[in-house]
């Protein structure tokens, strides 16, 4: 199972899912006004401030967890991997709206981009390198019983 690339690939992008949780989208500091919006009050926007994100994220975690056991049935496993793609795109797009939405209301509010856009990113590489290696997998098994 571990030996097979797109074991690692899926692996990784698991790994850089979860990461967000430790990296915010945006952060500010304690005195800024940008702190009354509720899903700021902390400094930092997170996964964990929104229930979109929060569910996206761990809907892409697991699907790419998921499909790291299911070596034995690779059309499947394609199949999850681009659903996490789906997801994992989503994710992004949730992630702009709801960055969108913070930076443009308070008056006088300045927040700035934090490290966490690079995990859904870094994310999404992993799933389609994964993808990739999966078709490649399959391709060469379909080829190895033509000969057969």
């Amino acid at each position: 199972m571990i030996q097979r690339i797109q074991s690692v690939y899926l692996l990784l992008a698991a790994g850089a899912f979860g990461g967000q949780f430790g990296l915010p989208y945006l952060q500010t500091e304690a005195t800024n006004p940008a702190t009354a919006l509720p899903v700021m009050a902390d400094g930092a926007l997170t996964p964990t401030d929104n229930f979109g994100l929060l569910g996206l994220t761990g809907l892409s975690i697991a699907l790419s967890f998921i499909a790291i056991f299911l070596y034995k049935n690779r059309p499947l496993q394609g199949k999850l991997t681009a659903l996490g793609i789906l997801t994992g795109l989503l994710l992004l797009i949730l992630a702009v709206i709801a960055t969108q939405a913070v930076r443009s209301t308070p008056e006088g509010a300045s927040v700035s981009f934090g490290p966490g856009w690079v995990t859904p990113v870094a994310g999404l590489l992993l799933l389609w390198l994964a993808g990739r290696a999966i078709r490649r997998d399959e391709q060469t098994v379909r080829s190895m019983d033509r000969l057969r």
